[in-house]
């Protein structure tokens, strides 16, 4: 793949401007030697003068023998360091190359990636470096050479490329004379070395502060005569040079310091004491300025801003006609859980129930549920046998559980899915998550956490025997966000519908300008209680899952919204007169699990009539208690909440809601996935019998 490069590197022949050159303890890894060696001359001797003793070699650069053949015309036409930018598949490197000092023995060729800050290094000696310039590019003589690779630094052209091949990479350059226009390509094998300060400063900054020294002390190149040529700089801009290259020299030496292991862990550990007391510090503060604030203010924190900020479900006062309530999360019992996760739950299938009933192979889990009630133990499997049925019953697991219906149901999918092990959940946060999640339900009548449960294993129904997940190829981020969807899809309901919350004035109808008050509630509470490091089932994700996750969470959250039934209803049906696949575009996909869930959450209708019977009495319950509360508000009472015409309006209020809601809804969905076209039997059932009454 060929990467486009653009110039930063100084001109060829004399520096000009900022250049600097090679780190002081000697980037290209070359022992200092006594003799200066130039094309075509013997050895001369090096000024007596000397600043510092011959730094050490480094052991994994390729050493160079004095007597050894030096690169033709090197000194001459590309004595200082080389630097251009390039660019590759949208991502951005920094490219240098320099001969090593002292005396311009071996060269090096760098390359930098600028965000993942990845160096990759080819490092020879002169006599190595002749042999590859023969045997790739012998027709160019070695003054053309240079200047060819002096000018793959100065254009702005596509002079350099990456190849990639699993593992190796290569740097090829491709070298243009002005004579011969022909390419030239230079292909060199480069090594990924250690990504840190220290290699950065080695190969890109090192090379030409040791240049800038070494010509300034008249070292590395023949003397320049006064008066011949231009002095190299003024007096003033060299003195500001000089002061930066102290301050270089000074970092540098910090920097190498760190090459001891202790030095670098003794800098890591003061780093992390420093962020924690800051933290510490820092958590006080904002402790101390809320209390001014409060005393500021005469009054405490308005309920919603302090809803979460310890963690977990807490209370909130919808309404003056609400239910007072104080969640009490009772948290989870292990046994249960233990029982969950002991394979039993992956393995079982409607056909295949037996593994539920095997006792635990785990002696630990043994011992767990050896301390659960042998009755109850029973009785719970024998309703996990049932949950990939269409008459799973939530009010006896309920029953069992002691009111945490929700927690094991929502477990025992995740398990069921293997969703808990593909994203290595933590299952104390999950459980905590789930606990909270469950005490944040109301003890209404119908929206409760027995209502979340049954849509949540009504949503599992459609996505599983129903067909969904097949036919649409569903992600595991796909059933994570509906399985979770469907939990927390009535979070914190207090028992009083949108409708009501605007028409007395709500503080929630403000807040969310009238538009699905409840489900932004809902939907915001979670994930504002997912803030807390403690509920936060997703930390351990990647960005991108998260998003993918939260966002159909909320669209299919939402969507529950009985006041954009109609447009969401149509737009499935426009959908249905198109192509039939419905697994590859993200938009189909999010648009079958919508209908899943809202298919869920009026499934009762469609329920055997045993069950309708005991959730239609409850929502009669439920509105009727709203429309006690809009007598007491003095709004009018809203239709089918009037206990006072109970027997004349409610079967005609379910017969409408059977013909005009559930049955359309339910049919469109089995002519897409017909293994749900049952439920249509079940609606005309549980129809008949109100009009037998």
């Amino acid at each position: 793949m060929g990467c486009g490069a653009s110039s930063d590197s100084p001109s060829k022949g004399e520096a000009k401007g900022t250049t600097y050159n090679v780190n002081v303890d000697n980037p290209g890894g070359q022992q200092e030697e006594k003799t200066k060696p130039t094309a075509g001359k013997a050895p001369e001797e090096e000024p007596a003068k000397s600043k510092s003793p011959a730094p050490t070699p480094d052991p994994a650069t390729p050493t160079q023998d004095a007597n050894e053949a030096v690169l033709p015309f090197r000194e001459k036409n590309v004595p200082m360091p080389l630097l251009a930018e390039m660019q590759c598949d949208g991502k951005k490197y920094l490219l240098s190359h320099y001969a090593h000092q002292p005396g311009l023995h071996g060269v090096t060729f760098a390359l930098r990636e600028t965000d993942t800050e990845t160096i990759y290094t080819y490092i020879t000696t002169d006599k190595d470096f002749i042999n590859i310039k023969e045997e790739q590019v012998s027709a160019l003589s070695w003054n053309v050479f240079w200047r060819a690779l002096g000018g793959t630094f100065t254009k702005n052209d596509d002079s350099f490329a990456l190849i990639i091949e699993g593992d190796k990479v290569d740097l090829e350059l491709t070298l243009r004379t002005n004579k011969d226009p022909k390419p030239h390509p230079l292909r060199l094998p480069m090594t990924k070395t250690a990504s840190n300060p220290i290699d950065t400063y080695t190969h890109f900054i090192g090379p030409f502060i040791q240049y800038y020294t070494k010509r300034k002390d008249g070292k590395g190149q023949e003397e320049v005569k006064e008066g011949k040529k231009e002095k190299f700089m003024k007096e003033e801009a060299a003195e500001k040079i000089e002061w930066k290259l102290n301050e270089h020299e000074s970092k540098w030496q910090y920097l190498a310091s760190l090459k001891d292991t202790t030095g670098r862990e003794k800098l890591r550990e003061d780093a992390r004491q420093s962020r924690d007391e800051y933290s510490s510090v820092q958590g006080r503060l904002d402790k101390v300025a809320k209390q001014i604030n409060q005393l500021k203010n005469g009054k405490g924190m308005h309920p919603l801003d302090g809803l979460y900020s310890v963690g977990g479900a807490r209370s909130f006062q919808h309404t003056e006609y609400s239910i007072p309530y104080v969640p009490k999360d009772k948290g989870p019992e292990l046994g249960w859980l233990r029982l969950l996760e002991d394979g039993r739950i992956e393995e079982a299938t409607e056909e295949n129930t037996a593994c539920l009933s095997r006792p635990p192979t785990d002696p630990e889990v043994e011992e767990l549920v050896n301390a659960l009630p042998d009755d109850k133990v029973w009785q719970f499997i024998e309703c996990c046998e049932k949950i990939d049925t269409w008459n799973y019953d939530c009010f006896q697991v309920d029953q069992i559980t002691e009111g945490r219906t929700l927690l094991y149901t929502v477990w025992a999918l995740l398990q069921k899915y293997g969703l808990t092990k593909h994203y290595k959940l933590d299952r104390t946060i999950l459980a905590d998550f789930l606990s909270a999640v469950q005490a944040g339900y109301l003890p209404n009548q119908y929206h409760n956490s027995m209502h979340a449960a049954d849509v949540v294993q009504i949503t599992h129904f459609c996505l599983g025997p129903g067909g969904m997940r097949e036919r649409c190829n569903l992600s595991n981020e796909d059933c994570f966000a509906a399985i979770m969807a469907a939990a927390i899809h009535d979070y914190n309901h207090p028992g009083l519908n949108n409708n009501f919350h605007t028409k007395v004035g709500a503080y929630l109808g403000t807040l969310y300008n009238d538009r699905s008050i409840l489900e932004n509630h809902h939907c915001s509470c979670v994930f504002e209680m997912m803030n807390h490091q403690k509920y936060d089932i997703l930390q351990f994700m990647t960005d991108e899952q998260k998003k993918e996750i939260r966002d159909t969470m909320t669209e299919m959250l939402l969507a529950t919204d009985m006041g954009n039934h109609a447009k969401i209803f149509s737009a499935f049906r426009r959908r249905m007169q198109d192509r039939p696949d419905w697994g590859k575009k993200k938009d189909d996909v999010r648009l079958v699990l919508i209908m899943a869930i809202k298919l869920a959450d009026i499934s009762n209708c469609s329920r055997p009539t045993e069950l309708y019977l005991k959730w239609a009495n409850r929502i009669a319950e439920e509105f009727y208690l709203q429309g006690d509360a809009e007598v007491k508000s003095g709004v009018p009472i809203s239709p089918f909440m009037d206990r006072r015409k109970h027997d004349t309006d409610f079967h005609k209020g379910q017969v409408s809601f059977i013909n005009y809601i559930v049955y359309p809804l339910f049919d469109a969905v089995g002519e897409v996935f017909p293994k749900l076209k049952f439920t249509l039997q079940l609606c005309n059932a549980n129809r008949d019998h109100w009009k037998n009454q």
